[in-house]
């Protein structure tokens, strides 16, 4: 097939693939819930089914907006109830932690995302870094590193990495309950969701011994979201932010107190990403840290 015609073909299957990727991640959540668990289960028989589930995983798709507008995602490693599988395909997940990434992350920069699930922010982050930037993930659900993994060689980031680790107050290992919905899979020490499928051995690692090692650079920016272990994480970096400064962007989960006391301690000032309510009292919301200037 000559050039002009294939790339054409290839043009209007991307953009089929596109509208199919779409189409499905909007369904609504119980029946895409319902339709994993039938393509899992081997019982995707119906031929539409059969169709949309060999669609959806057949090859990557650019996102349609937001700072990750064209960047690749691997759409056999975002499973289909996946909690944000929509919103990633669409570019729309968690709007003021992206802007709040676009303000922040300068080109030449080092951004950390920990808890980088399947690494939508690791690759926003690594395009706003650029090459000559350093981008380190950190995920301890191995099919999620694998995804982050997926993700950042589907976009040629050759500048970030995924380490298969949480991110604790020293380095050693941990329990890990993984959810159904491995986006709140989480650490032991935080309690117990409802939906645990499996409890798994991971690696933790403290960031502060991690950059004093050498092993990777001090960050400029750091992304947190590690369901309910943040003030672990902080625990371990310590030492870092005080050196460093970097300014960080946390979802809390119910450590709002806790984390704006700590960040205080340290000389930071706290705000709340999501609406006016101070961090302390506002719930579940997005933090902004970054030092206080006098």
């Amino acid at each position: 097939m000559p050039g002009p015609l294939r790339d054409l073909r290839h043009e209007l299957t991307g953009r089929v693939r596109n509208g199919a990727t779409h189409l499905i991640t909007g369904l609504p959540e119980d029946r895409r819930a319902e339709l994993a668990e039938r393509v899992r289960g081997g019982r995707a028989s119906r031929a539409l089914l059969r169709r949309a589930s060999s669609w959806y995983g057949r090859a990557p798709v650019p996102v349609a907006g937001g700072l990750g507008h064209l960047l690749y995602v691997s759409t056999a490693d975002l499973p289909l109830d996946h909690a944000h599988a929509g919103l990633i395909v669409r570019g729309t997940l968690e709007p003021p932690v992206q802007e709040a990434l676009r303000r922040l992350v300068a080109p030449g920069a080092v951004f950390y995302d920990v808890g980088a699930n399947v690494g939508f922010f690791t690759i926003l982050g690594a395009r706003l870094v650029g090459p000559r930037g350093r981008v380190v993930a950190f995920e301890p659900v191995p099919a999620c590193a694998r995804a982050v993994a997926n993700n950042i060689a589907l976009n040629d980031f050759a500048h970030a990495e995924i380490r298969e680790a949480a991110v604790g107050a020293a380095s050693g290992r941990d329990r890990l309950l993984v959810v159904g919905e491995a986006s709140w899979s989480h650490l032991a020490s935080t309690g117990r969701h409802a939906d645990v499928r499996a409890e798994i051995d991971v690696v933790v690692e403290s960031i502060d011994e991690l950059v004093a090692g050498g092993e990777i650079p001090p960050p400029d920016v750091v992304k947190i979201d590690t369901e309910g272990a943040e003030l672990q994480a902080i625990a371990g970096m310590r030492a870092t932010i005080a050196e460093h400064g970097p300014s960080i962007v946390c979802e809390l989960h119910d450590t709002n107190e806790a984390f704006c006391a700590v960040m205080d301690e340290l000389g930071y000032t706290t705000t709340n990403l999501d609406g006016p309510e101070p961090v302390a009292s506002a719930g579940p919301v997005h933090a902004l840290a970054q030092p206080r200037v006098d």
